[in-house]
């Protein structure tokens, strides 16, 4: 037995593997909501034998402690340092789950601990599962333990992909820990698997004549790095609160309104999970604008400081159960409920309400066109800017904005600006909460392209 399972908005992939004879099972490196492998285990019975951690996770929070809890035996690679119970396993050790046998590969270059798992089994193709080693069309970044340590872990990389991967047969298939949109390597393919043979072949990092220039070509090419990545070594390092998410992650409650502005008013944070457009014409007063989709926890993620009491407010209650489960992913733990009745409810209770002006690529370019005193910000990565932008803007990613909203202080209002509208509405409701005159660009620059 084999399932992969995916969270869409981290890019992130776990995986189910299991002997169909003993009936015993391994999940690799799981996410925090364990209920997915959980209720496999029961429609297939399955004992949940090991929960293998390809290395110490940055950017979501692992559910190994969680399986733990219901007796599964964590697996880490040398040097892993786990502050709960786990097995260090060496490189070259054996792992059995009945017929299938698990061999640990240390590859370190990504993390120093980081190991990947050979496994074979009767009648079936070898599979590598690589973590964050090896992607489909990439490889690991080496930089999340700092500038300094860098350079040695790319070599290390550079070992472990030419030495260790790279030595095996052609026809082994390759399941990565992340698929294209994570942070964990840059320009990852879209495909879920690959081999080692196409990787061989195609994967640009692997074409480098040599380890010099390996480490030059991955150093010179490093995705952004958002601020919670440090923390989240240390949650996974030190095990984070141990849930009992075996049975799924509980909805969050229904607040009545006047309790949820009272909850605001004493410190708790309101995540708006509505379109930019109904956020812009009326939303609770300091609300961030997340609209409801997979990214829900990603962008919470770089944003919201962690800690913080959490109240949603959505158009659908539905949304916010899928909110907090996202949330409970990036270690989120105190969702306290979601407004009952919506933004009308808190509108009759009395909240305070703050208005963003909505604004098309058309009226953008007119005001531009007029002179008018207006500061474009462009939100979108470092790589889209560079992939082409509108010529009166700045370059200031989303993520960056809360260090930098003093830069934008001033007379002239700020246009913020992305490729559809959805991060331009995040990143406007940031820059009100900073004190800052914001318009946002609802079409976004893919309807700009179109004008000209």
């Amino acid at each position: 037995m084999f399932e992969r399972l995916s969270d869409e908005g981290l890019a992130q992939s776990s995986y189910l593997i299991a002997c169909e004879r003993t009936r015993m099972a391994a999940v690799v490196d799981p996410r925090r909501d364990i209920d997915a492998y959980t209720s496999t285990a029961i429609r297939h019975g399955l004992t949940l034998a090991y929960a293998i951690e390809t290395h110490i996770h940055a950017d979501f929070v692992s559910g190994a402690r969680e399986l733990a809890g219901l007796g599964a035996r964590v697996i880490a690679g040398p040097g892993a340092a786990l502050r709960f119970p786990f097995q260090e396993a060496k490189h070259g050790e054996f792992l059995r789950l009945g017929d299938i046998s698990i061999e640990v590969l240390h590859t370190p270059g990504h993390t120093p601990e980081h190991i990947s798992l050979l496994v074979r089994e009767p009648d079936q193709p070898a599979r590598i599962f690589t973590g964050d080693t090896l992607f489909v069309g990439a490889v690991g970044r080496p930089d999340l333990l700092g500038a300094d340590q860098a350079p040695p872990l790319a070599g290390q990389l550079y070992d472990s992909l030419f030495g260790t991967l790279l030595a095996l047969d052609d026809a082994v298939e390759v399941y990565p820990g992340h698929g294209a949109g994570s942070l964990c390597g840059s320009g990852i393919g879209t495909a879920l698997h690959s081999t080692i043979g196409q990787e061989r072949r195609f994967n640009p990092l692997l074409q480098q004549s040599s380890r010099a220039a390996f480490v030059s070509a991955v150093l010179d090419d490093l995705p952004e790095t958002p601020p919670y990545f440090p923390r989240m070594k240390g949650v996974n390092r030190n095990g984070p609160v141990v849930r009992v998410l075996g049975k799924g992650v509980p909805p969050p409650s229904a607040l009545d309104a006047r309790d949820a502005t009272a909850l605001v008013e004493d410190g708790a944070f309101v995540i708006d999970l509505r379109s930019p457009e109904a956020f812009g014409a009326g939303h609770p007063s300091g609300a961030m604008n997340i609209g409801f989709g997979p990214r829900i926890g990603y962008w919470a993620g770089w944003l919201v400081p962690p800690a913080t009491p959490l109240v949603l407010l959505g158009s659908d209650p539905g949304h916010a159960a899928v909110a907090t489960r996202q949330l409970v992913r990036l270690g989120f733990d105190d969702v306290v409920g979601y407004v009952d009745g919506g933004f009308d409810a808190w509108r009759a209770a009395g909240g305070h309400i703050t208005h963003i002006e909505l604004i098309s690529a058309r009226e953008l370019r007119d005001r531009l066109q007029r002179r008018e005193r207006l500061t474009l910000v462009d939100v979108r990565t470092s790589q889209e800017w560079l992939g082409g932008h509108i010529d009166e803007a700045i370059s200031i990613p989303v993520g960056d904005l809360p260090r930098r909203a003093g830069e934008l202080r001033g007379p002239n209002v700020v246009a913020t600006v992305c490729e559809t509208g959805y991060r331009s509405s995040l990143a406007s409701s940031l820059l009100v909460r900073a004190g800052v005159q914001v318009v946002n660009v609802s079409d976004g620059t893919a309807a700009y392209r179109m004008l000209e």
